[in-house]
């Protein structure tokens, strides 16, 4: 395979910034077995690594335990040639483990290789050392390339002579790509529209992979939903079936050497594997202590009528309260109810933003504007509170009636993912409102909703069912309106039963929306 390689400025301080007392464990781990040493560097790239070159590469080494339960997934393989490809490797911790694996359960092979990429040539002496070390008792070769694996599949591909591997385990580098960078045109030059490395690399590994061989990836959960993957998830579907899927209940804790908060997940691929049931495991932390297995039907992960192609992960069982709210299975459009982001972009419109109302002016909202449910407006805050009326605003603006607010980003402490506020004509003494760009807003055409479909809105997307149901497919802080689309809602005369009850609640809380929510689908 020819390589085209992408040299990168490891600075000085990157390569020989170490502090006496990591030279002194370097030293140390010298008369330890690879697995040891091989954790001990990867805890001194983690504390000593500049958090900028980890960003600029994507670069965040695996755990040893998380490396030896990834190789544990892929079934044991006797009597055929068995190729291993680590794309972005690092200092081989993935590769290493499958490797010592094959090695310690005498798998019965042929021949067998470890293909390994890694872009960063300051690791490429240690990778190509640890992986010879670890295939030393197997007899196997080690090739490790120091070039751009993106670079390197899309030439193989354009020759009409991709690679063929039987096993791939991957720890993909995470970085945002651009429309117009050299990254998208190589991921399209093998049919692929994606946004990020990881699933740029992913796909890449996919096209790689022999029919029957196995993927197994750590990746963030991100791709599971959202209109900017769908793309990706339509390209994996259609090429492999889901074998596998490891969930760590906590957020933090998979990379926690690294500070990284992307919720992560492991999953088994197999390429052109016809798809079955499900296999979804779960552990309190990375610890892996405690695991759990489900089985669950495909349905459940993809929804044979979803049009997104959700991936959905069910959480551990018992999580869910669902109090038969799972009869409810209407859409949006059924209720005759749109969603869609707030209409004012504000960095493109400041010299229309006042601080406070003034004549010719409507509000303004954003998220500071909403708490306990409901609107408070106006509020000091660095934010402005209301929008200049002009003929090129008004087409932001909306007539003032009964909305429902979903912030679209919470903040990662938050005990809640979906968090909605009523908005009430009674809030303004304006005819129009506009709402901000961070927020999703609920209604019907260009207008307000019915005032007790608005209530009983409000009531059904804060209940903790609904609030658990999001978080089955989606992983991370943001709340898109197709996220919101895609999710189940009550008929609309159960939605107008709610918004009565809830009216004439006193005081708001999480219990009174999950009994109220109760009370109407249950016929109470």
């Amino acid at each position: 395979m020819q390589v085209r390689e992408r040299k990168i400025n490891t600075t000085a301080s990157h390569l020989n910034g170490r502090t006496a007392l990591c030279v002194v464990a370097l030293a140390l781990a010298e008369a330890r077995p690879l697995r040891e040493q091989m954790e001990q560097r990867r805890i001194i790239h983690a504390n000593e690594t500049p958090v900028a070159v980890k960003q600029e590469l994507g670069q965040y080494f695996t755990p040893g335990h998380i490396a030896d339960f990834m190789a544990s997934l892929f079934p044991k393989e006797d009597s055929r040639t068995i190729r291993i490809l680590d794309p972005g490797a690092g200092i081989g911790i993935l590769s290493c483990a499958l490797a010592e694996r094959i090695s310690a359960e005498r798998w019965d092979v042929d021949s067998l290789a470890v293909e390994a990429f890694e872009i960063d040539p300051s690791l490429v002496g240690q990778l190509q050392e640890n992986l010879e070390r670890a295939l030393s008792s197997s007899r196997g070769r080690a090739e490790v390339v120091n070039g751009d694996f993106l670079a390197a599949v899309a030439e193989a591909v354009k020759r009409g002579k991709p690679p063929r591997y039987t096993h791939v385990i991957m720890n993909p580098p995470y970085k945002k790509i651009r429309t117009a960078s050299k990254e998208r045109e190589l991921v399209q030059s093998f049919g692929l529209e994606t946004v990020n490395l990881y699933t740029a690399f992913m796909g890449a590994s996919i096209v790689s992979t022999v029919d029957g061989g196995y993927i197994v990836a750590i990746v963030p959960r991100s791709f599971c939903n959202g209109t900017y993957y769908k793309p990706f998830r339509e390209f994996l579907l259609g090429r492999c079936s889901i074998e596998r899927i490891h969930l760590f209940d906590s957020r933090k804790t998979a990379f926690k050497d690294e500070a990284v908060l992307q919720e992560n997940i492991i999953i088994m691929l197999r390429k052109g594997g016809v798809q079955g049931d499900v296999t979804v495991s779960y552990s309190r932390d990375a610890s892996l202590e405690g695991l759990q297995n489900r089985v669950f039907h495909f349905d459940e992960i993809v929804s044979s009528g979803d049009r997104e192609k959700y991936i959905n992960i069910p959480r551990a069982q018992g999580s869910e309260s669902s109090c038969g709210f799972e009869a409810c299975n209407a859409s949006l459009r059924d209720i005759g109810i749109q969603v869609s982001t707030g209409a004012v972009v504000d960095f493109r419109i400041k010299e229309a933003l006042r601080k406070d109302p003034e004549e010719g002016s409507v509000p303004l909202l954003y998220a500071v504007h909403f708490k306990d449910w409901r609107i408070r407006w106006p509020v000091e805050s660095k934010r402005p509170n209301a929008i200049a009326r002009t003929p090129d605003t008004e087409k932001m603006l909306l007539p003032t009636g009964y909305y429902v607010a979903v912030k679209r980003f919470s903040a990662k402490e938050e005990k809640r993912r979906l968090v909605a506020s009523l908005v009430r004509p009674e809030d303004f003494k304006a005819d129009a409102v506009a709402f901000e760009n961070h927020l999703n807003v609920f209604m019907q055409g260009k207008h307000g909703l019915d005032k007790y479909l608005a209530y009983g809105m409000v009531v059904w997307l804060n209940t903790t069912w609904l609030d658990e149901k999001f978080r089955v497919f989606s992983g991370h802080t943001q709340v898109n309106a197709t996220d919101l689309r895609n999710l189940p809602y009550p008929s609309a005369e159960q939605l107008a039963d709610m918004g009565r009850k809830i009216e004439l609640e006193q005081e708001w809380s999480q219990t009174v929306f999950d009994r109220v929510a109760k009370e109407v689908v249950n016929g109470k």
